[in-house]
């Protein structure tokens, strides 16, 4: 007895199909019905959105440490004094050969931090082989290193989720 043949991408992409057309199969009841048994054919659309776990909601509402708050709040007066008061000359007798990076470029690298694949899904509450589709499809920047791993900035997943997420109103 030969079985009906197995096909992988048509199993994948009925995953990503909403709306049952018709039965492929008519086994009906004698009342009439469908059989459950019937395998469904559904038509293709675009997937939406990214669809983050929410964090369970407590009384008080989402909770930040309060040191990091405090950090927050102090850090544009703090970087505007790290910019304008102090610069390489002191240091620079301290060490051979030239820094590696500006100052400018040593900033932007501490507030624009580059993460990884587990990093980047973890923030954004969804599996890595997620992140991997939101990349694939071009809806997420990044870049890869030289072992061709995927490298995302904080700023790219920001407005990653600015575009496609769901904000609450006002936000």
């Amino acid at each position: 007895m030969k079985s009906k043949e197995f096909d992988p991408l048509a199993y994948i992409e009925s995953a990503f199909l909403d709306v049952p057309e018709k039965p492929l199969d008519k086994k009906a009841s004698p009342n009439g019905k469908v059989d459950s048994n019937s395998r469904v054919k559904f038509r293709k659309t675009d997937m939406s959105a990214p669809r983050p776990r929410r964090v369970r909601e407590t009384k008080e509402g989402p909770q930040i440490d309060p040191d990091l708050q405090e950090i927050w709040e102090a850090l544009p007066k703090n970087l505007r004094f790290l910019f304008g008061f102090f610069d390489d000359s002191v240091t620079a007798n301290y060490y051979q050969g030239e820094f590696k990076e500006s100052r400018h470029e040593l900033v932007r690298r501490l507030l624009d931090p580059q993460l990884t694949l587990e990093e980047t899904s973890r923030l954004l509450g969804v599996c890595p082989a997620t992140v991997r589709r939101y990349t694939n499809r071009g809806w997420l920047s990044h870049h890869r290193t030289d072992g061709g791993q995927r490298r995302f900035r904080l700023s790219d997943v920001v407005k990653f989720v600015e575009k496609h997420g769901r904000l609450p109103e006002g936000a």
